[in-house]
């Protein structure tokens, strides 16, 4: 169905950060007529857009201001010269008439509603099981923003309260993880067509599983880019330069087991079969223990209501 201005409904990608929405946007951008811009509109943090340089934090946008709606609209349409970066796909078409832009931004999964309304973006929402973000983040070195979440959530009825400042690492992520999904789910359910998919059954189940994603788009492809199931990795180059369009491979973006190539943000050389299940090697079961006490209850949610991959 096409927007009011004419062009095929934008596709958010969107899920808590680490969970795989790069190289999920990658591989929905290697679809016929479809092209990624890169960048993250609602990414506060250095030189990036900042939705129009109005954003400074995290933030739940359920009232967006005139300047932010246009923002957006920009964004959405390949309009915004700071939304184009490296990893993005057929850039050279993201503004063209006819295509379908493909957007991925985590920092939008507090706003999936206002988003969808807005530009009449599909949330394509990917979740990773919280021990894979642990293990993602702790990879990186990196703390979750509990305190800029639960401040950008005050007055969210929906958001549970935050974890003392002092907290360790995994009680930290249970909560950061749990309320971006929790609340990423609560507003997705109300946008017609948008679709919920567990990264470890996309990234395990080949060529099937991301021919199942790319029909519940409404998507079309004559070959599927191979996934877990052909190989589907690449050498670590830019995907632009990685991508072999005719063979319709795009590469894997994800993290590595501890101790390779500690400290890329990305990398692109990995199988995605080998990605769902890598975390399992740092952390430990009083790890695991905890994060499925505190987080369980909103995984199981995801898994009630995510597209049947197989």
């Amino acid at each position: 169905m096409p927007t009011s201005w004419g062009r095929p409904r934008p596709l958010l990608v969107t899920g808590a950060p680490r969970s795989g929405t790069t190289w999920l946007a990658q591989q929905l951008a290697s679809a016929p007529g479809c092209a990624l811009t890169g960048r993250e509109p609602m990414n506060p943090n250095g030189r990036q857009y900042k939705l129009g340089g109005t954003l400074d934090s995290w933030v739940w946008l359920s009232d967006p201001t005139p300047a932010q709606v246009r923002a957006l609209r920009r964004a959405y349409r390949g309009l915004a010269p700071k939304v184009y970066g490296r990893y993005g796909h057929r850039q050279w078409r993201a503004a063209a008439p006819g295509t379908r832009l493909v957007v991925k931004d985590p920092y939008a999964v507090l706003s999936i509603d206002t988003v969808a309304r807005v530009t009449a973006a599909v949330p394509v929402l990917v979740y990773r099981h919280p021990a894979a973000v642990l293990s993602s983040y702790r990879r990186m070195g990196w703390q979750p923003d509990v305190a800029e979440v639960a401040a950008a959530l005050n007055g969210n009825a929906r958001a549970t309260a935050a974890p003392a400042a002092n907290a360790d690492l995994v009680t930290g992520m249970a909560w950061f993880w749990s309320n971006l999904n929790e609340l990423a789910l609560d507003a997705a359910l109300t946008v017609p067509g948008a679709v919920v998919v567990d990264h470890a059954e996309l990234a395990s189940g080949g060529t099937a599983a991301m021919g199942t994603l790319f029909r519940a788009l409404g998507l079309s492809r004559a070959e599927v880019p191979p996934t877990a199931s052909s190989g589907g990795g690449t050498s670590a180059r830019r995907p632009a330069e990685a991508h072999d369009e005719a063979a319709g491979t795009l590469p894997p973006d994800h993290d590595v087991a501890a101790g390779a190539d500690d400290g890329a943000l990305h990398r692109l050389d990995r199988r995605p079969e080998q990605v769902a299940t890598a975390w399992r090697a740092t952390v430990d079961e009083h790890e695991l223990e905890l994060l499925s006490d505190l987080a369980g209850p909103t995984l199981r949610r995801l898994e009630s209501v995510r597209l049947r991959l197989s």
